[in-house]
């Protein structure tokens, strides 16, 4: 069931921005969105904010336009941009002493998303925004990874803004924390640089939350040696990393948790996909990437992912992947919530408005498991 949609003109320069690069037809596009008097900055402000895209977005606009956008606006996408910038660049330096310091102990982790994105397929670290430093690791080396981690610095627990303080979490949290998600507790540290307060790293053991660790060990039995910034580091393979975008992202998509935290449908992550699936393309066997999905099984991840992207952007590869599937049963396109309710529940809004909702917390029902396990937390 296709959706028919009429974006605004916010929306679809969005789209049409969201991307490293844009033909000469999209920058004309641009402009002329630009030129236009119904065009309201304000809502694509906060568009971008809300879809972690204002650094990239931002740099399209200033070269684009001429005397459209007030100064004060420019300044301040630029500022994001600049400052996104020095603020990648203190976390890679951490992610450095990182990787060495886990290869000393001869202890495998697997950089992911943002972390190995922004160097290598965005190129300019300035356009992608990083909430953490994200790794897959097995879930036998947990505790050594703590402890490790530890002795760099960090803490079990979270950054509150107000003191500009790391608190250590309580022993019950921990422990809730570890019977129903697919990482170690966050770990934190201070850092002493003018554009980052603090390092939060996130190590994933169970990265599509099915409690069995298939997936997340058949990716790391197919890790190659590779390089983030000159630095020497295992990565997973194109096709296992573009599979890891698609669970992740279908993750995100289909549960309360990422509801609640309003990143759900972040734009962001289909740029990724897009950008990366646009890197690897050439040498991209379709056939190859439905057996090794198959064999993940993550073959709904890859399809929803693909799906979804074709809808906002309409790319050739979309439809070539989707064919390739051949899905019959695609329910699960309209549905969330398999894990926190005894049945998935049917979206009740469609994709595009969810997509540009500011929230969608007015589709949640609140006998979610999601929200009654965190009521014991409090």
């Amino acid at each position: 069931m296709k959706e028919i949609f009429q974006l605004r003109l916010e929306e679809e320069l969005l789209l049409l921005t969201s991307r490293v690069s844009l033909t000469a037809d999209q920058e004309e596009r641009v402009k002329s969105i630009l030129n236009s008097k119904e065009f309201d900055m304000t809502y694509l402000l906060n568009l971008c904010i809300r879809h972690k895209v204002l650094p990239l977005v931002g740099q399209h606009l200033i070269r684009l336009d001429n005397f459209n956008i007030n100064t004060q606006y420019k300044r301040l996408i630029d500022y994001a941009y600049l400052g996104n910038k020095q603020r990648n660049i203190a976390l890679f330096n951490e992610l450095k002493k990182l990787l060495m310091a886990f290869k000393e102990k001869n202890i495998i982790i697997i950089p992911l998303k943002g972390t190995v994105l922004a160097p290598n397929v965005y190129k300019d670290i300035g356009l992608r925004t990083l909430s953490d430093l994200d790794f897959l690791i097995r879930t036998d080396q947990r505790d050594f990874v703590s402890n490790l981690l530890k002795s760099q610095g960090y803490i079990v627990g979270y950054y509150d803004w107000s003191s500009n303080d790391v608190y250590p979490t309580s022993r019950k949290k921990e422990l809730m924390w570890k019977m129903y998600n697919g990482n170690l507790y966050p770990h934190m540290k201070l850092l002493d640089d003018p554009f980052v307060r603090f390092c939060k790293v996130d190590f994933s053991y169970d990265i599509d939350l099915k409690r069995t660790y298939h997936a997340s060990n058949k990716l790391l039995d197919k890790i190659e040696n590779g390089a983030i910034q000159d630095v020497p580091c295992s990565l997973l393979n194109p096709i296992d990393m573009l599979i890891h975008i698609t669970i992740h992202l279908f993750k995100e998509a289909s549960n309360v948790h990422y509801v609640h935290m309003h990143k759900e449908l972040n734009l962001i992550k289909f740029v990724d996909l897009r950008e990366y699936t646009l890197r690897i393309w050439d040498n991209l066997n379709p056939k190859d990437l439905i057996k090794r999905a198959i064999e993940l099984e993550s073959t709904e991840a890859l399809f929803y992912c693909f799906y979804y992207l074709n809808l906002l952007y309409k790319d050739h590869f979309s439809e070539i992947i989707l064919n390739e599937l051949n899905l019959k049963d695609t329910d699960f396109l309209y549905k969330y919530g398999h894990k926190d309710y005894d049945k998935p529940k049917s979206w009740q809004k469609s994709f595009v408005d969810r997509f540009f909702s500011l929230s969608n917390l007015d589709e949640i029902e609140e006998d979610a498991k999601y929200i009654k396990r965190k009521e014991e937390l409090m």
